[in-house]
């Protein structure tokens, strides 16, 4: 052993010896005073200045490196306070560093390098001058460079031999702990801030605690044995001291499913009355995951844990430990704005940086610093990579304390790495050459160079001498020292490398590994997991696999899948089969599938981008980042030596970018911006500060653009106010312009229909080639299916309305799958559409829908045919022009199709394989109109998603400002300009848009959508499919109408504009404290003084406030005043209500009569006013005594009600109509079986 060798053997020992010693005295509860760690570490850090002395830079810069911020390695001396957690932190992090061997590093490396585990790259040797074959891969390679771009990813260091102990010299001779400290039980001590990562030593011990619950089940064996088990003290205690605690772990580590564990167990950490919730950015994780740790805790799933996603809860009353989807917690963030029912909300995946995730960051941070859930903890859980960039996001919450992540190694087997030219030289595999390469990915095999298949010339001279040179200068040839890559490859894989194209996904060559891997096994058996960019891939490389004929047990993930579906890709297979799962990014790290060895990456990605100036979004496909690559990679070697192929050059990894772009920086903001007025409120630029502030930090002009669009939804005001409507759009999880055209639909009673297409909308259309079809050998410009569908819609949405209608249809036969099958659907989309429109018409029939379609107890999911031309398929459309607005095109005739225009005055295109793509005009310019829910940037145009057709008076109704020129013929509506001829069009026109748009005001602000008028409904039907308005030369204009017309001009102008939203019911309201007797001091009402209404407030001596003239109102304060007057008649009736609950408690009997005239005379309102059957006759003494003690109860309870506490006198209103309705039946039913006893006693 040269003296290099023993110079690293003794620097690992000595790192391990203290290391040791200071984790086992530790766990034994004996924490140093300050002096005696001081001295303990200073004399540390001496012994190991030594050790590196003389060795080379690196190696010194790697040993300072874990001290940066908290002490100066070089001049020993503290830099900041120092807590002996901190300090074995700092030791744990050596260990990674320097791990414990018997030997450096062979060939001269550095000393500090870590051994070794496998042969790398042309260890077989290389010819002298020319090419020698690549080996095929027998054992695992040497680290790559996706290997070493990976932080920390070593294995932990065993414990340290004494006679390796003794070479390095021991520890220094000094006592660290003269002082004993109270043990806690189980090697656990929460007793001290000395535990915090980061922080100082605490000056007052508190009592210890018992480490984990009495009642909580015990560790399993499988769980103890994951690395995370081993640093449990050490996580506990920094999440029961911390505000934030940050935990990054490698994959494997086990931190999704044993720290939820811990949190859940911890005595005195989570207090019994709340829960835990795990969020999770993907579905599947959150239920393979509570299904796991269910399992490991030997408890049934939805007992102490359990899960909650969209359409699904799974648990109960006893339920502790809760993994959701980061939307749902979200959404609880409308009802409960401080998550008072959660105490410990554990964050995992942060590093994906998911849209949902960063702003639930943001809004926790926003109120953690304004002094909100005060009882909350937080943990964020990433992966290695940037977990130090979340530390300081939250720094201020932990009181700018050093926060420093807990670090967690991972416990793998080995994983080989390989690369494109690795399988081109295995299996002969070249790209096609010539310009534009193959959409397919198809190459050629054979002797020949150059690659066949592709037609074109192949690569030059040059071409190949730069891969040459390439390959020649890859850092990855520092983990072999001595080695020329360039030898180990023929010159065909030279060339191939030389015909590799960026964003390409080569699907020949997948499908040729997959083949190899399964027969020639050069990692023994176990399951191939394939990364794939899309659904297209995927089904691409299905159909191809498929068609092979080899015993492969093929199986898709993706996040459209149902629970039962996912469950099949975590299943071992048949003997004598393998399982082949082919996956989208969704297996990076939100699931594990334990018994994958090979993983291949097509090494590209899609992504999507928005572009704020124009409003349009673009699908991109790009490169992997090394982080995708480095998580791909973690997916092998779980269960024994794992092989991943990255398929790009390893030459061209260190060109990739480091990390994606975080998702709200790729998507538009509305719905950011929305929830963010509805939750934390706050003026434009307030919001706009904050959403900077965030994590991902977007521009203002993406906020600002959000808010124009939100403001032409009437979402906001002109002031940019959140308006009752923007309330409730943000009340239902999808995009706002979907809600929107969901709220519409119901107030003109069609939501079935309108809630099945916002269900597609909000997932993605159900056409496509399903993997087992062999519908797709046709026209590959059209989408299986839709021709049959569409039926002269000439509407995506309503083709895919009528697919979904005779798509049940044939499930109550038996006949899903095969119907899905035959016409090119998917049946994942139409399942989870199925789940979505359940959900949707119940929470409109909740919201006061009363549509005959919901009459009954049947399946909210099962919608009727709509008829071509009816008066609900006008209705739907109408529906989607009000929602979608402004995202709608006129048509101008063009020679073969039309053009598509916008109001911007930009050509559009119909997407390819839209059923509009070869739609022929039947009308004049300006008579035929397209709306569309999206649109993608795609070639030279934008690419019209999903459209439908619709004609000038549907666009002519909604248009948010319109203005009529009747004496010169000219309309002006939105930013379109016209020539019309006058008629009696007009007139119903204004008269329409005079109370269409109010009443629908009216419903929202009332929560019940059946006040608006059928009536209406059929005027508005009737309209828009009369004949099409002819609009002579129109054209696109540079302003909005409303913005130009001022002054008096604007008496002639119809506009629509939703006032603030004043909060729920009144603003007065909330603030009320009802009690009997006179009108609360305060309390703003309405008094009349002659013949003058006037606003008067009532003093605290009882005197009269000013009072207003109601003639010198504006509009806004004559509007409050009659709120007032109605809150005012309400308010006398529940003083009336709570006498009757007085005159109960003291024994008696209320007068429910007297309530129901109360009622009724408080509505005052002529569509609202009791029914005669209301005030049917009274049931007989005994049925009326225990029809009050019922409604009494029931009077009682509803106080504690979330509707209550939101708006009581709606809530109390709504629920004693209910109970008049309820007494009304007993006593008909009792009049009943006394005419029955009559008519008996009759006959006998």
């Amino acid at each position: 052993m040269d003296a290099q060798s023993k110079a690293y053997v003794a620097l690992s020992a000595y790192v391990a010896k203290v290391s040791s010693e200071v984790r086992q005295r530790l766990g034994g509860g004996k924490v140093p005073t300050p002096e005696q760690l001081a001295n303990y570490v200073k004399q540390v850090v001496e012994q190991l200045q030594k050790l590196v002395k003389g060795a080379p830079r690196s190696v010194q810069d790697k040993m300072a490196a874990p001290f940066d911020g908290f002490y100066d390695f070089w001049g020993n001396s503290t830099a900041k306070p120092l807590s002996a957690q901190s300090f074995l932190g700092i030791l744990e992090d050596l260990e990674d560093t320097f791990p414990e061997a018997e030997a450096p590093p062979p060939g001269g490396s550095e000393v500090g390098a870590p051994a070794p585990t496998s042969t790398g790259k042309g260890a077989a040797g290389g010819g002298k001058g020319g090419y020698t074959a690549q080996p095929a891969p027998a054992a695992a390679k040497a680290p790559s460079a996706v290997a070493a771009a990976k932080p920390e990813a070593k294995p932990a260091a065993a414990a340290p031999a004494a006679k390796a102990a003794s070479a390095a010299g021991g520890a220094p001779n000094v006592k660290l702990f003269e002082k004993k400290a109270k043990p806690c039980e189980a090697g656990m001590r929460a007793d001290a801030d000395s535990f915090v990562p980061g922080q100082g030593l605490a000056k007052d011990a508190e009592v210890a605690q018992k480490t984990r619950r009495a009642v909580a089940p015990p560790i399993s064996a499988a769980s103890k044995r994951l690395p995370t088990f081993e640093k449990k003290d050490w996580i506990v205690a920094g999440i029961r001291h911390n505000v934030v605690t940050v935990i990054s772990g490698d994959t494997g580590c086990g931190k999704s499913t044993l720290i939820p564990q811990l949190v859940c167990d911890a005595e005195n950490l989570v207090a019994d009355d709340k829960v835990v919730v795990c969020t999770q950015p993907r579905r599947v994780a959150a239920i393979t995951l509570a299904e796991y740790v269910s399992k490991d805790r030997s408890q049934e799933l939805g007992d102490e844990v359990g899960y909650q996603i969209r359409f699904i809860n799974k648990f109960c009353e006893t339920t502790r430990l809760i993994y959701a989807t980061t939307a749902i917690v979200l959404r609880r963030l409308h009802s409960e704005p401080t998550l008072d029912s959660i105490g410990c909300l554990i964050i995992d995946e942060v590093h994906e940086r998911d849209v949902y995730t960063d702003f639930l960051l943001l809004l926790l941070k926003e109120a953690f610093l304004n002094g909100q859930m005060p009882h909350l903890k937080i943990v964020l859980m990433s992966a290695t990579l940037k977990a130090d960039d979340f530390a300081n996001y939250f720094r201020k919450v932990n009181g700018e304390s050093a926060l420093k992540p807990v670090h967690i190694p991972g416990r793998m087997f080995p994983v080989a790495d390989f690369y494109f030219e690795d399988a081109c030289e295995w299996l002969g595999f070249s790209p096609p050459a010539g310009k534009g390469g193959s959409k397919s990915g198809k190459g050629g095999k054979g002797k020949k160079g150059g690659g066949g298949g592709g037609g074109g010339d192949g690569p030059s001279p040059d071409q190949i001498e730069a891969v040459y040179g390439s390959i020649q200068k890859d850092n990855t040839a520092k983990d072999r020292p001595g080695a020329t890559r360039c030898n180990d490859y023929t010159e065909k894989t030279l060339k191939a490398c030389a015909l590799w194209r960026a964003n390409e996904v080569y699907i020949d060559l997948i499908v040729e590994l997959v083949h190899y891997f399964h027969k020639e096994q050069p990692k023994g058996d176990g399951a191939v997991l394939i990364f794939l960019p899309g659904w297209g891939d995927i089904t691409k490389t299905y159909i191809r696999l498929y068609q092979s004929g080899e015993n492969l047990k093929l199986i898709t993930l993706h996040s459209l899948m149902t629970p039962e579906q996912q469950h099949e890709a975590f299943e071992r297979p048949p003997k004598g089969m393998r399982k082949v799962v082919l996956s989208t990014n969704i297996a990076e790290a939100s699931v594990t599938i334990d018994d994958v060895v090979y993983v291949i990456d097509c090494g590209v990605r899609k992504e999507r981008s928005f572009d704020a100036g124009t409003s349009t979004s673009s699908l991109d496909t790009k490169m992997v980042t090394k982080a995708n690559a480095i998580q791909r990679r973690g997916r092998a070697g779980r269960v024994q030596e794992g092989l991943v192929v990255h398929l790009f050059p390893s030459y061209k990894f260190p060109t990739f970018e480091e990390f994606p772009m975080p998702q709200m920086l790729t998507s538009s903001m509305e719905e950011v911006v929305l929830q963010s007025k509805v939750i934390h409120g706050g003026s434009n630029s307030e919001i706009t500060s904050m959403l900077t502030n965030s994590m991902a930090a977007p521009s203002s002009e993406a906020i600002e653009s959000a808010v124009k669009l939100l403001k032409d939804m009437n979402c906001l005001t002109r002031g940019g106010e959140l308006t009752v409507l923007g309330r409730a759009t943000a009340a239902i999880p999808v995009s706002p312009c979907v809600a929107k055209f969901l709220l519409i639909a119901a107030a003109f009673r069609v939501i079935k229909p309108a809630a099945c297409i916002a269900a597609f909308l909000s997932i993605k259309s159900p056409f496509q080639q399903t993997p087992t079809s062999e519908n797709g050998k046709g026209d590959k410009n059209k989408v299986t299916g839709k021709d049959y569908f569409n039926k002269g819609f000439a509407s995506d949405h309503m083709t895919m309305l009528q697919a979904y209608v005779e798509w049940r249809r044939e499930v109550a036969r038996g006949n899903g799958d095969e119907f899905c099958d035959q016409q090119g659907l998917s049946p994942e989309t139409l399942d989870m559409a199925y789940m979505m429109t359940n959900q949707f018409v119940s929470f409109m029939v909740d919201a006061g829908y009363d549509g005959e379609d919901v009459n009954g107890e049947g399946d909210y999911g099962e919608v009727d045919p709509v008829k071509k031309g009816s008066d609900q398929d006008a209705l739907v459309r109408a529906a989607m022009v009000a929602g979608f607005s402004p995202s709608i095109s006129v048509l101008y005739r063009g020679q073969r199709t039309p053009y598509w225009y916008l109001e911007s005055n930009e050509e559009v295109s119909p997407f390819r394989g839209s059923a509009n793509a070869d739609y022929q005009m039947n009308g004049a310019d300006g008579e035929e109109w397209m709306v569309f829910s999206d649109a993608m940037k795609m070639g030279r145009f934008n690419s019209i998603m999903d459209s439908s057709l619709v004609f000038s008076p549907f666009v002519l109704l909604f248009a948010r400002a319109l203005m009529i020129d009747e004496k010169k013929g000219e309309i002006r509506f939105d930013r379109w300009y016209a020539f019309v001829q006058n008629g009696p069009w007009i007139k119903e026109l204004l008269d329409l848009r005079a109370k269409v748009m109010p009443s629908f005001k009216e419903a929202i602000e009332s929560r019940d959508l059946a006040g608006f008028s059928r009536e209406l409904t059929t005027r508005i039907a009737d309209f828009v499919r009369q004949r099409p308005i002819k609009l002579d030369k129109i054209e696109a204009v540079a302003r909005n109408i409303d913005e130009e017309v001022t002054g008096a001009a604007r008496k002639h102008l119809s506009f629509y504009e939703w006032p603030e939203d004043l909060g729920v019911d009144d603003e007065e309201e909330e603030c009320v404290k009802v009690s009997p007797g006179a009108v609360p001091a305060g309390v703003p009402h309405t008094l009349t003084i002659g013949s003058r209404a006037v606003l008067a407030e009532q003093t605290e001596d009882g005197e009269e406030g000013a009072a207003v003239d109601a003639k010198g109102m504006t509009r806004g304060q004559r509007k409050r005043t009659k709120r007032r007057d109605d809150f005012m008649r309400r308010f006398e009736f529940v003083n009336f209500v709570q006498k009757q609950d007085e005159v109960r408690k003291n024994g008696g009997l209320a007068d429910l009569g007297g309530l129901a005239g109360s009622l009724d005379e408080a509505l005052n309102r002529s569509d609202r006013a009791a029914k005669p059957d209301d005030l049917a006759r009274r049931p007989g003494r005994k049925v009326q005594a225990a029809t009050d003690e019922r409604e009494m109860a029931q009077y009682q309870g509803v106080l504690g009600f979330q509707a209550f506490q939101s708006d009581p006198l709606g809530a109390l209103e709504q629920h004693l109509k209910n109970s008049l309705r309820r007494q009304n039946e007993d006593g008909k039913k009792a009049e009943g079986i006394a005419s029955k006893k009559k008519r008996k006693q009759a006959t006998g």
